[in-house]
């Protein structure tokens, strides 16, 4: 907007006034030439004007689903009256799975036969146990057999007990028998607690051999096997039972001492069944074999050389009358000599 000056006063009026507000003076007519006030390139930079602020949108709130009132719910029916809640379908699943577990490993820890340690125990300590109670016979020893010899697995003697003539010999009493039939030797413990015994006929140090054995009748703790480097009286055994346990004694001067006690292994054929019985004594070393495996090896000094043989003792076990007999029969004997 121009700004108008009074001609006669000077000083600004408005620019449709006719008369001067300040002297009263008349304004028409007169050509009013407008001022302009210079203006400075930084007036703007450093003006004291306050430009206002746009106003900042403001968002509305985030409102979210709209809930019902608790006074809309009830507690439970079986909170109320006391009652356990029936498990869920998934809950009964997981039940179930654990206890299943559970009977599996009970199954497995029960019915799972135990493995025999295959390393070789030296310098044992054999333990003493009561006085050997057993009686044998005192029959002179039988002669030296006469098994045909060949080279079959190293071995220098071989016997099927198909000849009653090989030497093993026969042999009756009121508590023993011993007998060849049908391809193989019968031994038959008539006595409680007693032990039978017969002799192959060689004294030797080292020696490997092998026979099969089978209970074929008679309580299962009947015990049977081999006995070797037998010698005036003493001499080791290697037996087995029927109920699947094997063990290693050592009988000086009519007293036993246990090397290996009785051990149950799965090597064995439990029951009334065929079981392959190997002995191999070099030096010290002395290694037992069940149905061609190795399953104990010790190391034992007390007998050095002796005889080998089959044994045969009757053990007292309940649901057997006294009269039952141990009946064992043998088949397949091996015999070899090993060098020193």
């Amino acid at each position: 907007m121009q700004k108008v000056h009074c001609p006669s006063c000077g000083r600004e009026i408005r620019p449709d006034s006719d008369l001067c507000d300040y002297c009263k003076n008349p304004v028409t007519g007169q050509k009013q030439t407008p001022v302009v006030e210079p203006i400075s390139p930084y007036d703007d930079l450093f003006s004291d004007d306050v430009i206002p602020e746009k106003p900042k949108k403001v968002k509305p709130p985030i409102k979210g689903p709209e809930l019902p009132s608790d006074s809309d719910f009830s507690e439970p029916a079986y909170r109320k009256g006391g009652s356990v809640p029936v498990l869920a379908n998934r809950e009964i699943l997981f039940v179930a799975g654990i206890v299943s577990i559970v009977v599996i490993l009970l199954i497995a820890l029960f019915f799972l036969p135990t493995t025999p340690p295959s390393d070789v125990q030296s310098n044992m300590t054999p333990v003493e146990i009561a006085p050997e109670n057993t009686t044998t016979t005192t029959e002179p020893i039988t002669p030296v057999p006469t098994q045909k010899s060949t080279s079959e697995d190293g071995f220098s003697v071989f016997d099927n007990f198909s000849d009653k003539e090989s030497g093993w010999g026969s042999y009756e009493s009121d508590s023993f028998l011993r007998y060849y039939s049908s391809g193989e030797y019968h031994m038959i413990q008539k006595g409680e607690d007693l032990s039978d015994r017969v002799l192959f006929g060689k004294d030797v140090e080292n020696f490997v051999t092998n026979v099969d054995a089978r209970l074929d009748s008679g309580p299962l703790t009947g015990q049977y096997g081999i006995i070797f480097r037998f010698d005036n009286g003493n001499y080791y055994s290697f037996v087995i039972n029927g109920r699947g346990w094997y063990s290693v004694r050592k009988h000086i001067d009519g007293k036993i001492y246990e090397l290996i006690p009785l051990t149950e292994t799965y090597i064995l054929n439990k029951g009334y069944e065929t079981n392959k019985l190997g002995v191999k004594a070099e030096g010290n070393t002395l290694s037992m074999y069940i149905n061609g495996k190795m399953v104990r090896a010790i190391g034992d000094t007390s007998i050095s050389h002796g005889d080998v043989g089959f044994y045969v003792s009757r053990l007292a076990e309940q649901g057997f009358v006294k009269e039952q007999p141990v009946h064992v029969a043998f088949d397949n004997f091996k015999y070899g000599e090993l060098s020193s």
